[in-house]
């Protein structure tokens, strides 16, 4: 409950302060509001080492950036190349996971990806000519937030919780023997 609470208070505070500098550089608030949240998720979710969930996530953002860039420079702006861009990002990072045994984490590839289309997305279609300047804005902002969340998740790791002792189990008296950890069939 504590590593809740206090992950909680933090992460408020550090979009507070993500909020007002990002004001005063001009990045988008809309990524640093939301992209906190999957910092935190990022750093506390225990599958994968934590270099290779940043990895895997860099990499699932990258794949969702280029995607929108070969999308605004070779593609009509169609649900049809929409399709074929999502499907082709999707591949890549299901083969990566796959072929990876998932030391590359499938979620947190998944998680890059959706978090670049989540920041992007709305301003993408709105205008898609503006891909080089405005992607690199909400990258960036993205990224801060990301880096934010990532922050708040390594202070609640520090604040792991104790397990209560279950005190309804009695220990036993009878001696082990060398062999007990064997299971016999």
């Amino acid at each position: 409950m504590k590593k809740i609470v206090v992950g909680g208070l933090l992460l408020v505070v550090v979009t507070a302060l993500g909020l007002y500098v990002g004001s005063a550089l001009g990045v988008p608030l809309a990524g640093i509001l939301f992209t906190g949240g999957v910092g935190v998720v990022l750093g506390i979710v225990k599958q994968g080492g934590p270099i290779m969930r940043i990895v895997a996530f860099v990499i699932g953002f990258l794949l969702a950036w280029v995607a929108f860039g070969v999308q605004a420079a070779l593609l009509p702006q169609t649900v049809g190349s929409q399709i074929i861009t999502s499907g082709i990002v999707l591949i890549i990072v299901t083969a990566i996971a796959a072929l990876s045994r998932d030391k590359v984490p499938f979620w947190a590839l998944l998680l890059g990806t959706a978090t670049m289309v989540g920041a992007y997305q709305t301003s993408f279609e709105n205008a898609p000519q503006n891909f080089l300047s405005e992607s690199l804005i909400t990258a960036n902002g993205t990224l801060l937030g990301v880096a934010m969340g990532l922050i708040v998740a390594g202070f609640m790791n520090l604040l792991e919780e104790e397990v209560p002792e279950d005190k309804s189990a009695t220990p036993t008296s009878a001696s082990k023997s060398d062999n007990s950890d064997v299971l016999s069939v």
